[in-house]
C-alpha cells in the first residue's frame, strides 16, 4: 500500500513540473520586435520630416523587425508619394500608411524580383497627423534603407513692403503684336487598338473595388474612362483572368488611379491601359 501511495505521488509531482496546457514553446516565443526600441509601436513612432531623405534599419533575426513614423502634412489634399530604397538585394522591405486613428489607408506595392525599390502613391483627403510603417516580413529579410515622404507644403508667407503710390498715368497708343500667336499643337492621335504598358506602384481596396495606382498618366494620353487589363505570367504577357479595369481618375502627367472588381492583384504588377481616342 505504502508502495501504491509513493508512485501515484511521483506521477503527480512529474506532472506539476511539466508544461502547462497551451503554453507556448521557447520557439513559439520568438519576438521579431524585441529588441526594436520604443518605435516599434505606433504610439512611439518617431517625428519624420517630409521631403528629406532618412536612414535606419531593419532585421527580422535580430529582433529589430518595425520601424513607426509620424508625418505632419500640412497645406490641402493631395498625394503622399512614399520613396524607399535599401541595401540588401536578397530582402524586401515593406512600407505602409496609416491615418491619425491607426487605420490603413495604403498597402505596400509588390516587390518585382530583383528589385531593392519601391514607390508608393497615397491621396490625402486632408492635412493632419499620418504614420508609415516599415518592416521586414519574413525571416529572411533584413537590411539598411532609405526613406522619403514626399508632400507638397504650402508656400512660407514673405511680407514684402507696401508699392509706391502710383504716378499719374499717361496715355500710351496701342501696339500690335510683332507675332501672331501660334495656335496651340494638338495631341498626335494614338493609332486604334494600341496600348500603354504600366505598373501598379499601390493597391487597396475601397467598398467592392480593388483601387490601384498606376505609374502613367496625362502625358501617355491616358484620361479617365479609358479601359485596361491586369496582365500575368512571368514576363507579364498574358490577361489576367476577371482583370479588367477602368481609369477613374489621372492625378498628373505620370500618376492615374484605376479601379476594378478582383479582390487581389497579387504579385502581377503590370498592366495594360487603351487610351481612347
Amino acid at each position: 500500500m505504502r508502495r501504491i501511495v509513493c508512485i501515484a505521488s511521483l506521477v503527480m509531482m512529474a506532472a506539476a513540473c511539466g508544461p502547462k496546457s497551451g503554453s507556448k514553446t521557447p520557439k513559439d516565443n520568438y519576438d521579431a520586435d524585441a529588441r526594436s526600441g520604443p518605435d516599434a509601436k505606433r504610439s512611439s513612432a518617431q517625428q519624420l520630416a517630409v521631403n528629406k531623405p532618412h536612414t535606419d534599419e531593419v532585421s527580422y533575426q535580430n529582433q529589430d523587425k518595425t520601424d513607426w513614423y509620424q508625418l505632419e502634412l500640412k497645406g490641402n489634399a493631395g498625394v503622399l508619394t512614399t520613396l524607399i530604397n535599401w541595401d540588401n538585394a536578397a530582402s524586401d522591405v515593406n512600407i505602409d500608411v496609416f491615418d491619425a486613428f491607426g487605420a490603413q489607408i495604403a498597402a505596400s506595392p509588390v516587390r518585382g524580383k530583383g528589385e531593392k525599390q519601391k514607390k508608393m502613391y497615397t491621396p490625402i483627403d486632408k492635412a493632419g497627423t499620418y504614420f508609415v510603417r516599415v518592416t521586414a516580413p519574413a525571416k529572411t529579410d533584413g537590411t539598411v534603407y532609405t526613406m522619403e515622404a514626399q508632400w507638397q507644403e504650402p508656400p512660407a508667407v514673405v511680407a514684402t513692403p507696401l508699392p509706391p503710390p502710383p504716378a499719374d498715368p499717361v496715355e500710351e497708343k496701342p501696339t500690335r503684336p510683332r507675332h501672331e500667336p501660334r495656335p496651340p499643337r494638338e495631341r498626335p492621335e494614338r493609332p486604334a487598338g494600341e496600348t500603354v504598358q504600366a505598373r501598379v506602384v499601390s493597391a487597396y481596396r475601397e467598398g467592392n473595388n480593388l483601387m490601384m495606382y498606376i505609374d502613367k498618366g496625362s502625358a501617355a494620353g491616358i484620361k479617365p474612362g479609358d479601359s485596361g487589363t491586369v496582365l500575368s505570367g512571368s514576363g507579364g504577357e498574358d490577361p489576367l483572368d476577371g482583370g479588367n479595369f477602368k481609369i477613374v481618375k489621372v492625378i498628373d502627367a505620370n500618376k492615374c488611379v484605376g479601379s476594378a472588381s478582383l479582390r487581389s492583384i497579387g504579385k502581377n504588377n503590370r498592366v495594360a491601359i487603351t487610351p481612347s481616342r
